[in-house]
C-alpha cells in the first residue's frame, strides 16, 4: 500500500462526518449500530477483495470452480438465514439453484454472448458475482413468499389434491405468487435503475477503458442476465424444496 493510496482512503474516510454528525445531532443512540455495520461491512469488502484478488492471481479453471461453489453455498445459507428456514432443510435447494441458476446463464452470456476469446477469471468472477447477487436477493423474496404462502394455504393445495389435480397444478397459484414476487421488484425498479445506479456503474465501466457502446452493451446483456438467473435459480429451488413441503 502506497503512502498516496493511505492518504486518499483518509480524505474519504472523512466524508462519514456528515452521516455520522447528522446522527450525532439527530439521533445519538444509532451511532454505535451505524458505526458497527460499517465496520462490518468493510471487514468483509476486505475479506471479499483479498479472496477475489487472490483467484485473480493464480487465474486457475479449478480455483474459480472451487470460488463458485464457495460463494452459491454461502448465497444458500445467506437466503435460508433471511428466509428463517430449516437449514436443514433448505440449504441445499437453495444452493444447488444458485448454482444451477448462475451458472447456466453466466455461462451462455461467457461463451455465446459476450465477445471474449476464453473464459479467464478477469470476466468468470465479476460476471458470476453479479449473477449471483442479484438472485441470491430474489432468492429471498421468492422462496420466503412460497414457503409463507404455502403454510397459510396448505388446504387449498389439499383441496386440489383431492379435486385430482396433479402436485405441480395444485402447486400453480403458490408457484405464480413467488415469481411475481421476484419480478414485480425488478419491473418497478427498472426505471430507478435507470436513474440511479445504472448510471453509476456505465461510468464505471467508461473509466476502466470501455467505448460507451461496448459499455452499453454490457450493462444490457447484465440486466438480461440478472433476471434470467433469478428466475431460473427461483425454478430449481423450488424444485427441490416441493418434496419437503408437500410430502
Amino acid at each position: 500500500m502506497t503512502t498516496s493510496l493511505i492518504l486518499h482512503t483518509i480524505l474519504a474516510l472523512l466524508l462519514l462526518i456528515i452521516p455520522f454528525g447528522a446522527l450525532y445531532v439527530l439521533d445519538r443512540p444509532s451511532i454505535r449500530p451505524f458505526a458497527t455495520a460499517l465496520v462490518r461491512g468493510i471487514i468483509q469488502l476486505l475479506v471479499f477483495s483479498l479472496i477475489v484478488w487472490g483467484v485473480y492471481k493464480i487465474n486457475s479453471t479449478w480455483i474459480n470452480i472451487i470460488w463458485f461453489i464457495a460463494m452459491t453455498i454461502w448465497g444458500g445459507f445467506i437466503v435460508v438465514n433471511k428466509c428463517h428456514l430449516s437449514i436443514k432443510n433448505y440449504l441445499l435447494p437453495a444452493s444447488a439453484g444458485l448454482f444451477g441458476g448462475s451458472l447456466i446463464v453466466g455461462l451462455w452470456l461467457l461463451v455465446a454472448v459476450l465477445p471474449i476469446e476464453g473464459i479467464t477469471a478477469r470476466w468468470f468472477i465479476p460476471i458470476m458475482a453479479v449473477l449471483l447477487g442479484h438472485s441470491a436477493a430474489m432468492l429471498v423474496r421468492g422462496l420466503s413468499n412460497f414457503a409463507t404462502m404455502f403454510q397459510r394455504n396448505r388446504a387449498q393445495y389439499d383441496f386440489l389434491l383431492g379435486n385430482g389435480a396433479s402436485p405441480w397444478k395444485a402447486l400453480m397459484p403458490f408457484l405464480r405468487t413467488s415469481l411475481l414476487a421476484i419480478l414485480s421488484p425488478t419491473i418497478a425498479n427498472l426505471s430507478a435503475l435507470a436513474l440511479a445506479t445504472l448510471p453509476l456503474l456505465f461510468c464505471g465501466m467508461l473509466i476502466g477503458g470501455f467505448a460507451p457502446i461496448n459499455a452499453f452493451a454490457v450493462m444490457l446483456y447484465a440486466i438480461i442476465g440478472c433476471t434470467a438467473s433469478s428466475v431460473l435459480s427461483l425454478g430449481i429451488t423450488l424444485l427441490l424444496v416441493k418434496n419437503i413441503n408437500c410430502k
